[in-house]
């Protein structure tokens, strides 16, 4: 019966055209998984004319700083003048036919991350996955599995490949 439809009867054949995601969330910090979504989103955002919020979040300084001698404040200044550096320079380096957004904030990342969901309107959070193991992921928790897990919109999470070992 090749003639024959291949969907059953009354269900309505599933589209495949691309998904629309006008407003994208892309979650930044320092490692390169971020700057692997990044480089995944950005071709999305172009030819589907998204804008794009860059977001990083710097969290609270550790009680290990005063120990260590540094005053937390000053541990805090230094973290945000460095996050909104590298977030001006990701920016400045996107395609200029990108419409984009920074946004620096202080805290727990994923908590920020979920709150910005809910002020802002957000289609889309692309971020990328450190690669801790499902054990280190448990026990150390993880921004992406809880964005994952209390998002309301759409979540994608881009592993990098591994880096090659040098044989060297």
């Amino acid at each position: 019966m090749a003639d024959e439809p291949h969907e059953q009867a009354g269900a309505p054949a599933p589209d495949f055209d691309w998904p629309r995601y006008p407003r994208i969330l892309v979650a930044i910090d320092e490692t390169p998984a971020a700057t692997f979504a990044l480089r995944h989103v950005v071709p999305y955002a172009i030819d589907q004319h998204s804008r794009l919020t860059l977001l990083s979040v710097v969290p609270h300084p550790t009680t290990a700083a005063a120990v260590a001698g540094v005053s937390p404040q000053q541990l805090a200044d230094e973290m945000e003048a460095e996050t909104a550096k590298r977030l001006r320079k990701l920016a400045a380096a996107l395609p200029q036919d990108v419409s984009v957004t920074t946004i620096l904030r202080h805290g727990d990342p994923a908590e920020e991350i979920l709150k910005l969901i809910s002020e802002e309107p957000i289609d889309l959070v692309c971020m990328g996955a450190r690669g801790r193991g499902r054990v280190t992921g448990a026990l150390l928790g993880s921004v992406s599995t809880a964005v994952l897990h209390h998002s309301p919109v759409p979540v994608i999470v881009l592993h990098p490949p591994p880096e090659p070992e040098d044989d060297g």
